[in-house]
């Protein structure tokens, strides 16, 4: 693992990335790491509770405590139930949009076995930076 991930975001970079933003280049092999590391459902819930937290807002609504609690659970039920209906989806979206063909996640998560994906990660990431260098 730590020879591909070389650099991670701080956590304004991580921020941007969990709502859907590019980061740039430098941190390609940790978007690859990132989407295919053993915890990639729990770093992909980690986003989605990003997104999620604007929802504390409905607190300041006026009215009943429960009402409003009851508003942020909902929203929060429907967003994970969303989550992850479309996990698989998303990371692939976000993988094309840092250069690398589509389907690659699944693949290196079928392909190696836990223990293996690293070196997977490792293999994928010199041979696409390869094509990415012009």
């Amino acid at each position: 693992m730590s020879g591909v991930v070389r650099d991670r975001p701080g956590p304004l970079r991580w921020l941007w990335y969990a709502v859907g933003g590019s980061l740039p280049d430098r941190f390609r092999h940790w978007v690859l790491w990132d989407l295919t590391c053993r915890t990639w459902v729990f770093r992909h819930l980690a986003r989605s509770l990003v997104l999620l937290a604007p929802w504390w807002l409905l607190m300041l609504v006026p009215g009943p405590l429960s009402l409003r609690f009851s508003m942020v659970t909902l929203a929060y039920i429907t967003g994970l139930y969303f989550a992850m209906s479309f996990m698989e989806h998303a990371s692939e979206r976000r993988l094309v949009k840092h250069g690398y063909p589509a389907g690659l996640n699944r693949r290196i998560r079928e392909e190696a076995e836990p223990h293996d994906r690293a070196e997977v990660v490792a293999m994928y990431a010199a041979y696409h930076d390869h094509r990415f260098d012009p």
